[in-house]
């Protein structure tokens, strides 16, 4: 007692512990921090108690609480302790950790000494998965959808409405990347070429043969060698390719690049008008009509407007056909009549009446007048006698018709396309391919060519009775003209713009622009001169002259063509 009076210290007494502190066996609660004791001094040469977790016990909070005395510790200089989770009793350890309710996944300490429960204790009938594809980012997310094919796309689609989501901006991004690809081809394809202005040449081009009958001959005995993987692109770029299966024969044509030189630009008229038809044939005079019922000439040498005005239709003038060098012109109007005039005196010589519907399209060769309208008839006239010759049935508008002295070639609302012998009017074939209105057709000897709403300039055989396709040509918009010269496509497309393509190989050579506003347009062809037809203006395009080739080739190819004319007149006269 003196000693504390003096402020000494005595030894020290050594705590009484209860029994239930020294045994552990009271009913204390497994969340008593009493129930795990951190050791310091581990006694020597005494085993290592293997360190478990109480079940009851929350991982991340005595994680936290280990983590700190380990801390606490190794601030003060001395080794690192060990640290020892000792259970109580371990039948109750065992027993809690089955019938606990399930708790999130124990995260691992830093410290190697330090343990999690086994996977044993945890409760397999509550475990929780994550859903990886909501933790990534959005575009990684995608990314991955991505990368699977469609019919898996469709399973993910039904785990959620979060993978749906995913699935449907995935399956969107596909359709946008497919239209990309889609028009970078396109671009490709329509890249000028970079074309000789005064190429020409003649070539050797494959058609189909004709038995005696006027069928085409089909091979019996194919080669069955096989083909290089190269040798089958060549033959997928030929438009020889289409032959194929075919017994063929060779014919010498001739090629230019028209149209693919340096031109000069006239504006023949700047007055807007939406519903303008014209026709030029070659000359100083361009035929215009519209909806005031009325036929007027433009002089491209005068620029200027020149008589006879021609009036006496009773509706707007549907379609013009000028022949300047004969004298007349034809017009087709609303009221359901032909007229042909005299350009120089502005008679009306003769009226062709029959038709049931509007007349949209006119063609003519020597003395005969062909014609096309909306009550699906195709009418051959005589000129001299204005009597109709022959009635060609579409069950659909007939919207162009085009006639030489053997064929008469007509397109319809439908896409259809009919060519028919002009002498005796028998149906020869039907051409189908196209997905809209057939809108202008042109044809040689051979090859056929129509143009579409549907975007396509196809191209066709005219020998025989083959109807398979031989080449297409594409264009952004629906066509509006066609022109086939010296194995060229010449197409007027609805985007104001005009193309050249090579029919032999389908490259476009050259694109001119001639509407800046991308207004449709349509266009009369003759010689080097094209006259363009916009809604805002009348153009014309004069072209530098194309030199010809050598006179003897050019007589070759002459001699060679006749030859063939007079044997495909017999085969379909038979």
């Amino acid at each position: 007692m003196a000693a504390a009076r003096r402020g000494g210290r005595g030894p020290a007494r050594p705590r009484q512990r209860g029994p239930a502190e020294e045994e552990g066996t009271d009913g204390s609660s497994p969340e008593s921090p009493r129930s795990c004791r951190i050791s310091s001094r581990p006694q020597s040469g005494s085993p290592m108690p293997l360190p478990l977790q109480p079940a009851g016990t929350s991982a991340r909070h005595e994680s936290q609480s280990a983590s700190t005395g380990i801390a606490q510790l190794g601030t003060a200089g001395h080794q690192m302790p060990a640290v020892y989770f000792w259970p109580r009793n371990t039948k109750r350890l065992i027993q809690a950790g089955l019938n606990a309710a399930p708790a999130s996944p124990p995260e691992s300490l830093a410290h190697g000494d330090v343990t999690v429960p086994p996977a044993s204790l945890q409760s397999l009938s509550h475990v929780k998965y994550k859903d990886f594809i909501r933790c990534l980012p959005v575009y990684l997310s995608q990314y991955i959808l991505g990368l699977l094919d469609q019919k898996s796309l469709k399973a993910c689609a039904a785990v959620n409405r979060y993978w749906a989501f995913l699935v449907k901006e995935v399956e969107r991004e596909h359709v946008c990347q497919g239209l990309v690809q889609e028009k970078i081809r396109y671009l490709q394809g329509l890249r000028p070429r970079g074309a000789v202005s005064n190429y020409a040449k003649i070539v050797n081009v494959t058609i189909p043969q004709l038995n005696e009958e006027g069928h085409v001959i089909e091979m019996k005995h194919r080669s069955c060698e096989s083909k290089t993987k190269e040798k089958e692109e060549e033959e997928e770029d030929n438009l020889q390719a289409a032959y194929h299966d075919l017994q063929t024969d060779t014919i010498q044509l001739e090629e230019r690049n028209v149209f693919c030189g340096s031109y000069n630009i006239r504006v023949l008229t700047d007055r807007s008008d939406q519903n303008r038809v014209i026709h030029y044939s070659g000359g100083d005079l361009v035929a215009i009509g519209s909806t005031d019922r009325k036929v007027r000439f433009f002089d491209t040498s005068a620029m200027r407007e020149v008589p006879p005005l021609l009036s006496g239709h009773a509706g707007s003038i549907k379609a013009l056909l000028l022949d300047e060098k004969k004298g007349f012109v034809f017009s087709a109007s609303f009221d359901l009549s032909i007229r042909c005039w005299d350009i120089y005196s502005g008679a009306c010589m003769k009226i062709f009446n029959g038709h049931w519907g509007t007349i949209i399209c006119l063609d003519v060769h020597e003395r005969r007048l062909v014609s096309g309208a909306r009550d699906g008839m195709v009418k051959v006239w005589n000129l001299d006698s204005g009597v109709c010759l022959k009635t060609l049935k579409h069950n659909d508008v007939v919207c162009v018709v085009k006639m030489d002295g053997i064929h008469v070639v007509s397109g319809c609302d439908r896409g259809l396309v009919k060519v028919w012998l002009a002498d005796t009017g028998a149906l020869v074939k039907i051409l189908e391919g196209h997905q809209g209105p057939v809108k202008c057709l042109s044809f040689d000897r051979w090859h056929l060519v129509t143009g579409s709403s549907d975007g396509y300039a196809l191209g066709w055989s005219m020998v025989g009775d083959l109807k398979r396709c031989l080449t297409a040509f594409r264009h952004p918009k629906e066509v509006l003209s066609l022109e086939f010269l010296y194995l060229r496509v010449v197409s007027g497309c609805a985007d104001g713009k005009i193309r050249i393509f090579n029919y032999l190989t389908g490259s476009c050579l050259k694109v001119l622009m001639a509407s800046s506003r991308g207004e449709p347009i349509s266009f009369c062809v003759v010689g080097n001169r094209m006259v363009i037809n916009a809604p805002s203006s009348l153009l014309m395009f004069q072209f530098e002259d194309v030199s010809k080739p050598s006179a003897t080739s050019s007589a070759g190819c002459i001699a060679s063509l006749c030859r063939r004319e007079m044997l495909t007149s017999a085969c379909c006269l038979a």
